[in-house]
């Protein structure tokens, strides 16, 4: 664990270790980038369909010019993602490497939140928005959730395959019996629903209860909608709201709340209104990113700089451009804890699953006798 800040002698020998990690950073960013390109031209894919190939072959696979696939390769292979045959000119992309980039059938079983050519993408979207990042670092404020539309094609995708993996089989047994309760008929709503993915799932899975997904973006919610519409659901709805601001009164049975406390303007709000929206005795379950409220605690998290780096980014500086607390994604275990305390949750459980190892599930109830 790395605390020390005592001023000590130089040494020659970590710095020239830090060197060394700046380099092996230049080329992770470049290996970022070129996964990247791979992922929105197609090329990994088709690579995961080809045997040992020459530039010319998979140029040909993929409908791109040779000359840039040439190069593409090349990055790749130095960066051992790819194996290269110099006496054939071959390049493959070995089944080991290829189960982490698959978009349809089998795929890596420690693959949590993040696809991880989708990352490298991840990583140049934010690239577009980062001068403004940079005038906030400088004048204060924050980026606006609007200026970050190929994020969050990127974000609803992820977000869309992860629960598709997850949810009914290893999210929702978090919560002992809410399966029966929604074979029963319960009343459930999702706070910061997006696209409404999630609710689609639950709504075909439990046709006998009802669903109501709430979000800022009218853009996701004319998006939720189409998509209930086109699987001819009639038991789901979706509205355009302010969490913060949202007033209803003990109306839903069970409340989700997945990866959006955090990036919400006014959190403790938020948290206040989904409580009152509960019935006495109704469940809360938030997912938030598996981490403490202390950095000291954070410094050996296996993805600690890309979620400080990501809530830079996005999460912290979209909620201050609405003049809002700006926990980040990295607000952690013991805030969350204390703030669903006071909301006015009891009986707080945090729970995990080996689907989402990143994550935190939180299962917070309100008094029966509220």
């Amino acid at each position: 664990m790395r605390t020390s800040t005592q001023a000590n002698p130089f040494d020659e020998e970590r710095s020239e270790q830090f060197g060394n990690r700046l380099v092996d950073t230049l080329n992770q960013m470049g290996i970022a980038l070129m996964l990247s390109v791979g992922h929105r031209t197609g090329l990994l894919e088709v690579m995961a369909g080809l045997p040992p190939s020459t530039s010319e072959g998979i140029a040909r696979a993929a409908g791109c010019d040779e000359r840039y696939v040439r190069e593409w390769l090349a990055c790749l292979a130095t960066a051992d993602v790819l194996d290269y045959a110099p006496g054939s000119q071959m390049f493959n992309l070995p089944q080991e490497h290829a189960v982490w980039f698959a978009r349809d059938g089998v795929q890596h079983p420690s693959r949590d939140i993040f696809e991880p050519d989708e990352l490298a993408e991840t990583f140049a979207s934010l690239m577009e928005v980062q001068p403004h990042v940079v005038n906030c670092f400088q004048h204060g404020g924050g980026v606006p959730y609007a200026a970050y539309g190929r994020f969050h094609e990127l974000m609803t995708h992820n977000r869309q395959a992860h629960f598709d993996a997850v949810l009914l089989d290893s999210v929702l047994p978090l919560v002992p019996g809410w399966g029966k309760r929604m074979d029963d008929g319960v009343q459930v709503a999702d706070f910061g629903c997006g696209s409404g993915h999630v609710l689609s799932l639950l709504a075909q899975a439990f046709p006998q209860s009802s669903f109501t997904g709430y979000d800022i973006s009218p853009v996701d919610i004319d998006r939720a909608q189409a998509d209930a519409s086109r699987r001819g659901l009639v038991n789901v709805r979706f509205r355009q709201a302010n969490v913060g601001g949202l007033v209803a009164e003990g109306i839903y049975d069970v409340a989700l709340a997945l990866d959006v406390i955090h990036d919400l303007a006014q959190p403790a709000a938020g948290l206040g209104a989904i409580a009152r929206s509960l019935k006495p005795g109704g469940i809360l379950l938030m997912m938030e990113f598996a981490a403490s409220s202390s950095l000291a605690n954070n410094l050996d998290h296996p993805l600690a700089p890309w979620l400080y780096a990501q809530s830079v980014m996005y999460c912290m500086t979209v909620s201050l451009s609405q003049g809002g607390a700006g926990l980040g994604c990295m607000w952690g275990k013991e805030q969350a804890l204390a703030m669903l305390a006071e909301a006015g949750f009891v009986d707080v459980e945090v729970k995990h699953t080996e689907a989402s190892p990143y994550s935190d599930y939180f299962v917070a109830r309100i008094s029966p006798g509220k």
